[in-house]
């Protein structure tokens, strides 16, 4: 099974997959509607082979629920109910620990939302 994980926002949302033990960011999606993501998922496992979809939870940092939080529950049934497995994993501060691990603090262009992705699945994982 190779785990996907998505980093939802509502400008663009950033996917990672888990492939022979390596997790890697895969490219971002500025479609942010629900269908273009389950399309993304979809194409994904067809690559890859399916597996259970993570996604991350934008909790505050002391875990209450935000706007967006309730949004991504709400993303994760539709997922569901589209036959995907899904796991919500708490984010909170996945972007600022991509930054960390990025030379280029600056990127607009989706790919700091793929690297909070792979935070988000490697602390799914258990992974360093």
């Amino acid at each position: 099974m190779n785990e996907t994980a998505i980093d939802y926002g509502r400008k663009r949302t950033g996917f990672a997959t888990c492939l022979s033990g390596v997790v890697v960011p895969l490219d971002p999606l500025t479609d942010t509607t629900w269908n273009g993501i389950v399309r993304k998922l979809k194409q994904i496992h067809a690559e890859n082979g399916a597996g259970t979809v993570i996604v991350g939870l934008p909790l505050t940092s002391t875990g209450k629920p935000t706007e967006l939080s309730i949004e991504v529950e709400k993303l994760a049934e539709y997922l569901t109910e589209n036959g995907f497995s899904v796991k919500l994993v708490r984010e909170t501060g996945s972007t600022i620990e991509a930054d960390e691990g990025s030379r280029k603090n600056r990127l607009r262009d989706g790919r700091k939302d793929s690297l909070a992705a792979m935070v988000i699945l490697k602390r799914y994982l258990d992974m360093p």
